[in-house]
């Protein structure tokens, strides 16, 4: 019964806890929330859901997801990853992120052709529906 509980946890555990994404490109200086713990963030740090990624000034980054999708921040941003999952061989379909403030360029991956309604691009006063493949947007 404990060996089931625990496999239980690990395998839900990965799940929430996967990459869903990396570091491509950074200027400047770039902080990763993860929980209570923050890390600086590098060229080809890891990704995951749940995660909140901050700039700095004169920052900027940029983060490509695994179906491609890519996303650039400018200084002073803060975005969450609430939920990063496309799974075309199960068709699961679930783009949830949240710019708090700052400014994002927004290019979709896999997710623009399979299903564009799936994304969910928030923002301090609404959500952004992704029905092209491109845009840029601010919050302040």
């Amino acid at each position: 019964m404990v060996k089931t509980v625990v496999m239980l946890v690990l395998i839900f555990s990965n799940f929430l806890f996967a990459d869903v994404g990396f570091v491509k490109t950074l200027t400047g200086k770039a902080e990763l929330k993860q929980g209570k713990k923050i890390v600086m963030l590098k060229v080809g740090s890891s990704l995951e859901n749940g995660d909140v990624i901050i700039t700095k000034e004169n920052s900027s980054i940029g983060m490509v997801f695994d179906d491609g999708t890519t996303i650039s921040l400018g200084e002073k941003a803060t975005f969450v990853i609430n939920i990063f999952k496309v799974k075309p061989e199960e068709e699961e379909f679930d783009i949830d992120v949240f710019l708090k403030k700052g400014k994002a360029i927004f290019t979709s991956g896999k997710i623009g052709k399979l299903s564009p309604k799936s994304v969910k691009f928030r923002i301090p006063e609404g959500i952004i529906g992704i029905r092209g493949t491109h845009f840029a947007v601010e919050a302040k």
